[in-house]
């Protein structure tokens, strides 16, 4: 009896590790920088790879988990996962620095669309992993990752939100209640 509990008890271990190898691998690997949330608080975190470029940090996520489909363009690097995005991409204001991405289902679901995806080649991809429908999604903000116009996007105030500003560089501001233009 106690040899079948403890055959269960790893088996379950590995059925959870598998879940999230890609997310406990990166998060033992790089230190957070930043979580960026959407109106509906779904959140997109950022780690910091120092010292590293973005293909170094790429082929070693890769290495841990075989991502369903990747793509890179311009110095990005993209992997779908179940249920999960990673980018890695080059950070504007340390060139030696490499940043990671990692954003869940919702989190893309809610602010991706097709054409981001189309520049990699992979938006039919997304569409079917995210369960996205890029047809219905209209005007507003289009998330693209935590790089934008060079800087990075922010979130102010006391709820963490991700809006657009026509004003601010890169067209991001963050906000909340009681957060002005």
């Amino acid at each position: 009896m106690k040899r079948w509990i403890s055959y269960s008890f790893f088996l379950l271990l590995i059925i959870m590790g598998g879940c999230s190898s890609v997310q406990g691998a990166v998060d033992n690997t790089y230190p957070l920088e930043d979580i960026v949330y959407d109106d509906r608080e779904n959140k997109s975190e950022i780690y910091r790879a120092s010292n590293q470029t973005v293909t170094t940090v790429a082929n070693q996520i890769m290495d841990t988990n075989e991502p369903m489909y990747e793509a890179s363009k311009n110095g990005r690097h993209l992997m779908i996962y179940d249920d999960l995005l990673v980018q890695v991409f080059e950070d504007p204001k340390d060139a030696n620095d490499s940043l990671v991405e990692m954003s869940g289902e919702e989190f893309v679901r809610n602010n991706y669309s097709t054409a981001f995806f189309s520049d990699y080649g992979i938006a039919r991809e997304a569409e079917k992993e995210f369960d996205m429908d890029f047809e219905s999604r209209g005007g507003g903000f289009i998330y693209t990752g935590y790089i934008l116009g060079g800087g990075y996007v922010k979130n102010s105030g006391k709820l963490p939100t991700l809006r657009y500003s026509s004003n601010s560089p890169g067209g991001i501001r963050g906000g909340g209640p009681g957060t002005g233009k």
